[in-house]
């Protein structure tokens, strides 16, 4: 007796429409870590949506495996082909224990948000920045946004040196008057030999500093970034947040917010390329960590981490967010260093003083 297969009705034939969609922008996704956006924009939109976009996949496949298992396989092979990129948003580990000795390096990134906390407390605020710091007690520091006194005995850069024994500094303001100073900031334990600055495709604060530290007969290159970001002002992130409260304005708000992502855009993956050809200049080991201000899909970040170990994918633990402000399931601070390193932890310190969360690694030097 022959039993005729049932075939799927008008509903799941609806579903599988919206999953055949829903995988076909998965696949565009991916694209926005290939495609620069200078040659095809809209792409990196997508990239900004990998998240939601991935749970609804996840989605389909839990109905077909409720539904009809084997059509769950479409969502699950888009998936799998995207891996190494999911691995770099979220991730599962175990840090080994921290290693001591001469080859351990302990670098830390922080963008300071100017030293104003988001939240409110009776502690002054340089106060709470430097107890961080000296409880991550990193051999390397980098800093974003730092705000510090230029003369005088009261100058936060020295107050961090000494109270997180750090032996040198490299501060290299983007502005500054006679007295005050802001932007970028690399403090070191070892000896700092040479510093500079990326001139090439910076714009205002957001620039690319490095130093050259010798730790015991090894010379390594770090650098500071801190690319540009989307410069979106209150009423943009409102609108992002709750859109339907615009008033009657979404169009006019839509095109604007739209125009700047779309030109930040452009302008990293010009800051990257300008890194990219840097980092080819020198055969010092080289660490490169800061607020890349974009998400790991994204084709600044993945130039900049060409060929290079990332630490949160290294030794990460779920979902990588590093800013919390506006969307808290962003990650847009990275530690990068060369494959002649060995990541043994990775951390992000989840205290809510800057916007964006503290991220540091242990490092060993091979």
């Amino acid at each position: 007796m022959l039993i005729k297969k049932k075939n799927l009705g008008f509903f799941s034939k609806t579903i599988m429409l919206g999953n055949f969609a829903a995988i076909l922008v998965l696949l565009l996704c991916y694209s926005a870590s290939m495609i620069n956006p200078k040659s095809f924009w809209p792409i990196s939109f997508l990239g900004l949506g990998y998240l939601p976009i991935l749970i609804i996949n996840i989605g389909f496949i839990v109905y077909w495996v409720l539904r009809k298992p084997k059509y769950a396989i479409f969502s699950l092979v888009a998936i799998l082909i995207g891996w190494n990129l999911m691995s770099k948003h979220i991730t599962f580990h175990t840090p080994d224990p921290v290693k001591t000795g001469d080859s351990s390096l302990r670098v830390m990134t922080y963008n300071v948000h100017m030293l104003a906390p988001v939240d409110k407390s009776d502690k002054p605020a340089k106060e709470r920045f430097a107890e961080v710091i000296e409880e991550v007690n990193p051999d390397v520091l980098c800093l974003q946004e730092f705000s510090s006194t230029i003369k005088g005995t009261k100058r936060f850069s020295e107050t961090i040196k000494e109270r997180a024994k750090f032996d040198s500094y490299y501060f290299a303001p983007s502005q500054q008057n006679e007295y005050n100073a802001y932007g970028q900031v690399i403090f070191s334990k070892f000896p700092i030999i040479n510093s500079g600055l990326i001139k090439k495709n910076e714009y205002g604060i957001n620039r690319i500093i490095y130093v050259d530290i010798v730790k015991n007969a090894d010379t390594l290159r770090v650098y500071n970034v801190h690319l540009r970001s989307f410069g979106l002002q209150d009423e943009d992130k409102e609108f992002i947040q709750n859109p339907k409260n615009a008033g009657g304005n979404e169009e006019t708000k839509t095109k604007r917010v739209g125009r700047k992502l779309k030109w930040a855009f452009e302008q990293r993956s010009l800051q990257a390329e300008s890194l990219f050809a840097h980092m080819k200049e020198t055969k010092f080991p080289k660490i490169v960590m800061g607020d890349f201000n974009d998400t790991p899909m994204s084709y600044s970040v993945n130039l900049i981490g060409k060929d290079m170990k990332n630490a949160f994918q290294e030794k990460g633990n779920g979902w990588g967010v590093t800013h919390f402000e506006m969307l808290p399931i962003l990650q847009i601070d990275y530690i990068f260093c060369e494959k002649n390193f060995m990541v043994n932890n990775y951390q992000i310190v989840k205290k809510k003083l800057s916007d964006h969360y503290p991220v540091y690694a242990d490092l060993r030097v091979n």
